[in-house]
């Protein structure tokens, strides 16, 4: 007697289990998750032309030959550093470009809030890059 107790609360227990299982298994099947996809982060525009961080500028041409001069007698831009009337940013920085003086020579303005004038020894190609160059409606 005691061993049908047990084997029919036995089986009572198992099927509750069971049907509470098959009761889940049908909810996950009528409610499927959906998967969201994040959305992406907004395209930040590239800013064509600029100086890169650690790009020179002086206050006057005659400020960036100094520098320049410098440089070349003591052989390293690391040891010398920049002139008192130079600086090197510390970000990425729109510019315009004003006048050319050779090709390490260049007056620009930048387009940031400060709209510093100046002069910078900095590669400044004609062309942009191919990401700016992707959308024609830059720089205009």
């Amino acid at each position: 007697m005691a061993l049908m107790l047990l084997l029919g609360a036995m089986s009572s227990t198992h099927a509750q289990i069971g049907g509470a299982h098959g009761h889940r298994q049908r909810d996950q099947q009528q409610t499927p998750q959906k998967s969201q996809v994040p959305t992406p982060p907004p395209a930040v525009p590239e800013v064509w032309p600029r100086l890169e961080d650690g790009a020179l500028i002086c206050k006057s041409r005659d400020d960036l030959v100094r520098y320049q001069t410098q440089n070349a007698n003591n052989g390293s831009a690391a040891t010398a550093g920049p002139a008192s009337d130079c600086h090197t940013l510390r970000k990425r920085t729109g510019i315009q470009i004003l006048e050319h003086d050779g090709p390490s020579r260049t007056q620009i303005v930048t387009t940031d809030e400060s709209k510093e004038t100046g002069w910078t020894n900095s590669y400044l190609p004609s062309t942009p890059p191919p990401s700016v160059a992707k959308n024609p409606d830059k720089g205009k």
